[in-house]
């Protein structure tokens, strides 16, 4: 069998591709430039690559992951959305172009990722499952990926903890980074501030508590619902964001018990598991968000569905990503639109 391996440079896919070395499978590395100061990266892979020895290719995506992903990025923020880039760049590039690209091209059969998630069958599908690693799962980024691909994945540290994966990394690949990369790739070190400034002007408006205008602001793409530093102004008491009004340009503060909402309304919704197969399914409405027992399901039209929960889930946040699991199973996913209060 003909497998591909992503290799980003990093110990996840290296060890990812070693265990699958290890099982005699044809084997190659595929590493995507998304943008320029990769060089380093790139060297890494190939250096992988060699001592394994196994054939690599770099694909050169800039242009597209720039047109798809960072355009995507910016454009959410100056609508006053906190978008989800890694949830879009799974779906766009590396399950998306990545894969077309390794199919058509190089032939393969399988593609195999460093992702901490398995594969499982479920009411007669293929699902993607929670990983063995709860910490570390990150099921909930490939909730955008289209369904239909799943066959063709692999995902070797399903079964494995960060730390088993860590040690045997440490004896195979000595020369690599053992330091968890927490920060969104394309900021390359900015700060989210830092980078938005370069594509987005000040925008001054106000800042409203109880319908009152308290203070202003520079711009809504520097904030988030739940925020509450920041601000610049002496508030007496804890306040938080609690919207962001794009129209007006206007940011709204509120008590921490108004952060909380009964449901939400999702559009781009993604189906791995068709809707009439779920039964008592619960959500997340961001990753690490503590999951959520759903209520109800009910769509509103054939973009967007209401979303109701059991009980009230604060910082629903539009434009994140809220994804849905039966039994650590992946069902499927949307973003968010807005919150039902």
């Amino acid at each position: 069998m003909k497998i591909a391996v992503a290799l980003s440079g990093g110990i996840d896919s290296a060890v990812t591709a070693y265990i699958l070395k290890e099982k005699n499978y044809q084997l190659l590395g595929i590493t995507f430039e998304l943008f320029e100061s990769q060089i380093e990266t790139i060297e890494k892979a190939k250096h992988i690559a060699h001592l394994l020895n196994i054939p690599h290719h770099v694909l050169d995506l800039k242009e597209f992951f720039k047109d798809e992903i960072v355009s995507y990025f910016v454009d959410s923020y100056a609508k006053g959305l906190t978008p989800n880039p890694c949830a879009w760049c799974n779906r766009k590039i590396k399950f998306g172009k990545v894969l077309e690209l390794a199919i058509k091209n190089l032939k393969i059969e399988k593609f195999a990722t460093g992702h901490y998630v398995k594969i499982e069958n479920y009411k007669g599908k293929p699902l993607l499952k929670r990983a063995k690693d709860k910490n570390k799962d990150q099921s909930y980024f490939l909730a955008l990926i289209n369904c239909e691909i799943i066959p063709y994945l692999i995902f070797p540290l399903g079964d494995f903890t960060k730390n088993e994966v860590r040690s045997l990394g440490k004896i195979l690949f000595n020369f690599l980074d053992y330091k968890e990369s927490q920060d969104i790739c394309f900021l390359k070190n900015k700060t989210l501030k830092e980078f938005l400034s370069t594509y987005l002007p000040e925008k001054k408006g106000v800042v409203v508590y109880k319908d009152k205008i308290i203070g202003t602001h520079s711009g809504i793409q520097w904030y988030t619902i739940g925020q509450r530093k920041g601000l610049g102004i002496p508030l007496g008491k804890p306040l938080y964001i609690i919207d962001l009004d794009f129209k007006e340009n206007k940011i709204i503060l509120g008590e921490e018990k108004d952060l909380f909402s009964k449901g939400l309304i999702l559009e781009d919704f993604n189906f791995h598991l068709p809707l009439n197969l779920w039964i008592n399914p619960s959500a997340q409405i961001r990753y690490k968000a503590p999951i959520a027992k759903v209520k109800d399901i009910i769509k509103n039209n054939n973009k967007e569905y209401r979303i109701l929960f059991e009980t009230p889930v604060k910082g629903v946040t539009p434009g994140q990503v809220c994804v849905f699991y039966e039994n650590d199973f992946l069902l499927g996913g949307g973003v968010i639109k807005r919150a039902i209060k």
